[in-house]
């Protein structure tokens, strides 16, 4: 299964066993959440302020908002004009929510630098919904998400992270290609056929996709724009636990992908 058209590749990451009605509604509340004179770096030790603004659709500032950073432990809330400030949250790669009654809540994965102010907006639930009920799954849906992303920066702590800030900037029009010039890896081929392989292995690493093996799957059979974050692995013995497997030769490597 290597190489499908940008159709057919949708549909084959959505036929993987997983829940993806939770990363839909999760898009749809995430309207824009930016961050606001960002500055790409590594993940670092250093500890800082992490300041920012939620609205609703049309700019108006939300009020009594919870914010949720990480594992940055405290109860952080919006004042009035919706801003809010909190403390402790550590330089690099983080999770990030905010949620109101009335609004679907929005989670993000972000790389966060010293300065760096936090712009987002939430979608108003319509009042013609059942609102108990859609804030429900929405908040269900959420607290997925965060998990998520909270396994992806577990993930992040031993391998070399590509994330999606730098995936842009590459502009790759294949996921193989990101792979050309990462050390311990080749790329075996070319366009939609092209397969990534160990050089310490000879063999083409195991993928696994939000947190699931893809048994079958390539790494172009997931576009680029799809990916969220991408941790690779030059070795499967130095992943974290949830994705050691039983079967297969360790340095081959392993690639974990986590999807928007």
């Amino acid at each position: 299964m290597w190489g499908f058209p940008g159709e057919d590749r949708r549909r084959a990451c959505a036929a993987l066993p997983r829940a993806r009605a939770g990363f839909a509604q999760g898009a749809s509340a995430l309207l824009g959440m930016t961050l606001l004179g960002v500055t790409l770096a590594m993940p670092a030790s250093a500890q800082t302020v992490l300041v920012g603004k939620v609205t609703d659709e049309s700019g108006t500032p939300i009020q009594d908002a919870d914010v949720q950073v990480g594992t940055v432990r405290g109860r952080f809330t919006t004042d009035a004009d919706g801003w809010f400030r909190v403390t402790g949250v550590p330089t690099g790669l983080y999770y990030f929510g905010v949620r109101r009654i009335g609004y679907r809540p929005a989670a993000d994965l972000l790389r966060f630098s010293s300065g760096d102010t936090l712009d987002v907006r939430l979608e108003r639930i319509s009042p013609e919904l059942d609102t108990v009920k859609v804030q429900a799954r929405a908040d269900a849906n959420w607290m997925r998400e965060l998990r998520r992303y909270e396994l992806a920066i577990e993930a992040s702590r031993f391998g070399t992270v590509i994330s999606e800030d730098d995936i842009a900037k590459r502009r790759p029009i294949w996921t193989s290609d990101l792979f050309a010039t990462l050390a311990g890896f080749t790329v075996s081929g070319g366009g939609a056929m092209a397969r990534v392989v160990s050089t310490r292995g000879r063999c083409v690493p195991t993928l696994f996709l939000d947190g699931q093996i893809a048994r079958g799957f390539s790494v172009n059979d997931i576009e680029p724009s799809f990916i969220k974050l991408m941790v690779v692995y030059r070795s499967a013995n130095i992943a974290p636990a949830q994705f050691q497997v039983l079967s297969g030769n360790p340095n081959c490597g392993l690639i974990a992908i986590f999807t928007m």
